[in-house]
């Protein structure tokens, strides 16, 4: 960027201009700046239409109410509001608020934006390379020359610089020329442009001659590009380490400590995860006096406390004062569960001890947290996973084709319907194996009675190997050599938060047949990164898993696909950015 100047907003922060409206623009026009988002947004569906709820907006500029001054309703104006899992373009008036551009991407660092309106229509450019078109106003559109937010609930987070608006509709290529110059001010067709490298006052600048100077209101100049300190402490804490976030802690274990930050441990109860190494600090302890000692002597940038409501409470009771981070990795048996769970325990703990909530972009957690947490700050971005520990391994082949499972012997991980499927299965290829890959120290007493009357019913235990508390490290071998088989990963949960085990099999060139259980959507698609089948149609299931059995250029074409697309989306080094802006935001609060 030009220079290390920018104004950061956040909470309810604003520059205002006295004419807020740039009327004297229609339907064609650019809007340009650079961006430092710090959180998300709320994803709305793209439309011409809808009158949206703005609750989590994040508008970089306010789509100023179009009426505003001379009660012109056929105006409407135009707002842009950048998270750090996209930018929506929005139009207000009355009875009249709809996205009608909405990209969905990550931002992780600063990003130039551009909004190109050619006769109503918008386009986006996100870095000077054109991404998406959206819809056709039904109205005349305008600019804003409000920055930052100002219709409640929607206010940006995070930092911005060199804002321009433009009487013309910018060509691509003078986009990329011209965004990361500093400009004159006299340059043709330029109307509005706060480059916002004053660093001091309440008032910013219009360069242009046109008199569009504003007033800050909450927003804060920041000097220096942000940075972390180095070498400082965070506490990551959870129930047991079993499962994805046992898994979770150590691929963030690794991604953090490449930027400085020591990941600590604090699990209340013992589990088989700790056989997986890790050259940090772990503590398993669920004694108050023990765990108090812990957060006094490790200094802690910030603690993010894994569903633990209670432990939450008590962190601030030990009298913690840094950043208390809730995270919710999965939610109960049902998406519905999810809800009510928050709305009936978490609401008045969350509201009380904690100052921001962490979840991955996992459909139905996004859509509770923002429900019932409209004013509490939420961060959501995706994990991560280190793909040159964990990776495909060339091994001698089965002459038998393998059908895999992961999890617990529990109602959520669905393990009847992977016996059903699996006994189908073998009733059109006798040859086929199943394997169940399990950790045996949790679980029903009853389920697993169930489970194992249930194995002799369907006549499957001659077909069927169970491995018990496989170490992390080796699930790599055993995924690739049921990827080489010829078989697939069948995951039946009823709902993930993430899936881990889903992520870990694609990597490893295993296909992955899976329920559409929420949290693996961000890893498969259809037939082009893997399968899914409906819950609970053991048909449907049966003929999706024959297909990637017997269609073996389809197999292939999956196979090659979802482990470039795991390798690309979940780099350590994204999820470190976005846990690093997510500390920054915290930074910044404290100073201001």
């Amino acid at each position: 960027m030009m220079r290390n100047i920018s104004l950061s907003f956040q909470d309810e922060s604003c520059v205002k201009t006295d004419k807020q409206l740039i009327s004297s623009l229609k339907n064609t026009f650019t809007i340009e700046f650079w961006a430092k988002p710090y959180t998300t947004h709320f994803i709305h569906q793209q439309s011409r239409k809808w009158i949206s709820d703005i609750r989590n907006q994040r508008f970089a500029i306010t789509p100023v109410f179009g009426a505003y001054l001379d009660s012109d309703l056929t105006r409407a104006g135009v707002g842009v509001s950048v998270g750090t899992n996209g930018v929506s373009v929005y139009e207000h008036t009355t009875d009249y608020l709809p996205a009608t551009l909405v990209y969905e991407t990550s931002i992780n660092d600063w990003t130039h934006i551009a909004i190109v309106y050619q006769n109503r229509i918008p386009s986006l450019f996100i870095n000077g390379e054109f991404v998406k078109k959206g819809f056709k106003s039904r109205k005349n559109v305008v600019p804003s020359a409000v920055l930052g937010g100002g219709i409640p609930n929607g206010h940006y987070v995070g930092e911005l610089k060199e804002v321009r608006i433009w009487s013309t509709a910018k060509m691509q290529e003078d986009i990329k020329e011209n965004m990361t110059k500093e400009l004159t001010g006299d340059e043709d067709n330029l109307v509005c442009y706060w480059k916002l490298n004053e660093g001091s006052g309440m008032v910013v600048k219009d360069a242009t001659p046109n008199g569009y100077d504003g007033t800050i209101l909450g927003a804060k100049w920041n000097k220096i590009q942000p940075e972390i300190p180095q070498n400082k402490n965070v506490l990551f804490t959870f129930f047991v380490p079993s499962g994805g976030v046992e898994t979770l802690n150590r691929q963030r274990f690794y991604a953090l400590h490449q930027k400085g930050i020591n990941s600590h441990f604090l699990y209340t109860q013992g589990g088989t995860g700790l056989q997986n190494k890790i050259d940090t600090s772990i503590f398993v302890t669920n004694d108050d006096e023990e765990i108090k000692n812990i957060i006094l002597e490790g200094n802690y940038e910030a603690i993010v406390v894994g569903s633990d409501l209670l432990l939450l409470k008590k962190l601030r009771n030990f009298g913690y004062q840094g950043p208390l981070i809730y995270e919710i990795q999965g939610l109960g048996f049902n998406k519905e569960y999810a809800d009510y769970f928050l709305k009936n325990h978490a609401l008045p703990i969350l509201n009380k001890y904690c100052d921001a909530i962490l979840y991955p972009r996992t459909p139905h957690l996004m859509k509770a947290f923002e429900d019932n947490f409209p004013h509490i700050t939420k961060f959501c971005f995706d994990n991560c996973f280190n793909t040159e520990e964990f990776h495909y391994q060339i091994l001698p082949k089965h002459d038998h084709p393998i059908v895999g499972w992961v999890g617990r012997i529990e109602e959520n991980k669905n393990w009847k319907d992977f016996l059903l499927i699996g006994a189908e299965l073998i009733k059109g290829n006798p040859s086929i194996q199943l394997w169940m890959f399990e950790d045996n120290t949790l679980g029903d007493k009853e389920e697993r009675v169930a489970f194992e009357q249930m194995i002799d019913k369907l006549n499957v235990r001659n077909h069927l190997t169970i491995y018990a508390n496989q170490p992390h490290a080796k699930m790599a071998d055993h995924f690739s050599m049921i990827g080489d088989s010829g078989g697939f990963l069948c995951s039946t949960s009823k709902v993930e938060g993430f899936g881990y085990a889903v992520l870990e099999a694609m990597v490893c060139k295993c296909p992955v047949l899976s329920t559409d259980s929420d949290g693996v959507r961000s890893f498969i698609k259809h037939d082009i990164t893997g399968k899914f089948f409906e819950l609970g149609n053991i048909d449907d299931a049966v003929q999706q898993g024959k297909e990637l059995l017997s269609n073996l250029s389809l197999r292939e074409a999956i196979r090659q696909e979802a482990e470039r697309h795991i390798r690309e989306t979940f780099s350590p080094e994204k999820y470190a950015v976005n846990f690093l802006n997510m500390l920054e935001f915290f930074k910044r609060r404290n100073i201001g």
